[in-house]
C-alpha cells in the first residue's frame, strides 16, 4: 500500500476523533516529513499470543529501604539450608507435624525466611485444617506482602471454606504478583466462574509490528484495526524527536503506550462489538481506569517482576481492577 495515500486517510481520521493534543495526527505528520523511508503491509495472518511461560516471578522477600523496596530472592545457606532440607524431606514423607516443627526451626535461624510460613500453612491445608492454614498464610502475607504463593493458596483455602468473595480477592492479588503463572491462572478461572465473572483467558495482543530493514527503511505491518496504533509505535521507535522525549523522561514508556492506544480510538465505536480488546479498552477509558489497564494488561505480562516494587495499595487496586474488568 502506498504510504502517502494511507497518510492522508490517517490524518483525516486523526482530525475527526480529536482536535487538541492528538497523538495520531502528530505521529503521522512526523512520519510524513521523516528522512526514514516507510512502507506499509496489511497483516494477512494473525499474530499468536506470545509465549510468556518463561516470564514467571520467583519467590522473593522485600524490605523498604531508603524510600524504595529492595527485593531479594530467597537463598538459604549453611545451617538454614540444612534445616530447610530436613523440613522438605519430612514434607515429602508426609510427616506433616514433624515438618512443621522443622520449618519453625528454619524461621528461628532466619526470620527473613518468611516463605516457610506458607509451607507450614500448606501442611495444614493438606490435612484440611483450613483455619490453621488460613492463619499461617495470613502470617506469611503480613511478613512479606509480595508472597504470591501465600495469596494463591489462601484463595484456595477460602474456596474450600465456601467463602468465594475472599477467594476472589486473594486470587486476584496473586494474579497481579505472578502475572503469567499458568497453574495460578487455572485457579483464577475456577474462582472467577464461581463468582459469576468472566473466567475466560484474554491477553492484549496487538496485531501490529514495525521492523527496520538492513537498509534503514521501516516496514509497518498491521491489520486494519491496528494500523494507526502501528504508525504511532513506529514514530516512537524510530523518530529522533520521539527518542529525545523518551530519553528525557523515565515515565515515557507508559506515555508511549497511551499514545499508541489512541490509535485505536477512531475504530472503537465502530468495531468494539466484535473486538474484546476494544470492549475492554472502552470500558477502562469510560471508568477512568486506563492506568490500571496499561499496568495489568500491557506492562506486567512482559515485566511481571515490576509488581514486586508496587506498594500494597497499588497491588490491591490492581487486584480490584482485575475483578472489575471481568464483570459481565
Amino acid at each position: 500500500m502506498k504510504f502517502k495515500t494511507l497518510l492522508i486517510l490517517c490524518i483525516s481520521a486523526a482530525v475527526a476523533f480529536a482536535e487538541n493534543d492528538n497523538p495520531l495526527k502528530r505521529a503521522m505528520e512526523t512520519l510524513n516529513v521523516s528522512k526514514i523511508p516507510y512502507s506499509v503491509k496489511e497483516l494477512k495472518k494473525p499474530f499468536p499470543e506470545p509465549d510468556r511461560s518463561n516470564l514467571l516471578n520467583m519467590p522473593a522477600y522485600r524490605r523498604f529501604v531508603d524510600g524504595g523496596y529492595k527485593v531479594t530472592a530467597f537463598e538459604f545457606k549453611g545451617d538454614v539450608k540444612k534445616a530447610l532440607d530436613k523440613a522438605e524431606a519430612l514434607f515429602s514423607k508426609k510427616e506433616y507435624a514433624k515438618a512443621r516443627d522443622a520449618y519453625k526451626r528454619v524461621l528461628l535461624l532466619d526470620p527473613n525466611a518468611t516463605i516457610v510460613m506458607a509451607y507450614i500453612a500448606q501442611t495444614f491445608g493438606i490435612e484440611q485444617n483450613w483455619d490453621m492454614a488460613e492463619s499461617w498464610y495470613k502470617k506469611a502475607i503480613e511478613a512479606n506482602y509480595i508472597d504470591y504463593l501465600a495469596h494463591w493458596l489462601l484463595a484456595d483455602v477460602y474456596r474450600n471454606k465456601g467463602d468465594q468473595k475472599k477467594a476472589l480477592e486473594e486470587i486476584s492479588i496473586a494474579k497481579v504478583l505472578n502475572r503469567n503463572n499458568p497453574r495460578l491462572e487455572s485457579l483464577r478461572q475456577k474462582i472467577y466462574a464461581a463468582n459469576g465473572l468472566d473466567s475466560s483467558h484474554w491477553a492484549f495482543n496487538p496485531q501490529a509490528r514495525v521492523l527496520q530493514t538492513p537498509d534503514g527503511s521501516v516496514v509497518v505491518e498491521a491489520d486494519t484495526l491496528w494500523m494507526y496504533y502501528a504508525f504511532i509505535e513506529a514514530a516512537w521507535k524510530f523518530e529522533p524527536e520521539y527518542k529525545k522525549r523518551a530519553e528525557a523522561n523515565k515515565d515515557m514508556g507508559e506515555a508511549m503506550i497511551k499514545e499508541c492506544l489512541a490509535g485505536l480510538l477512531p475504530k472503537i465505536d465502530e468495531r468494539k462489538a466484535n473486538s474484546k480488546t476494544l470492549t475492554r479498552l472502552d470500558k477502562a477509558l469510560s471508568a477512568g481506569k486506563i492506568n490500571s489497564f496499561i499496568m495489568y494488561e500491557i506492562i506486567l505480562p512482559n515485566k511481571p517482576s515490576l509488581a514486586y516494587y508496587l506498594d500494597k495499595k497499588q497491588i490491591e487496586a490492581l487486584g480490584d481492577y482485575v475483578i472489575w474488568s471481568n464483570q459481565k
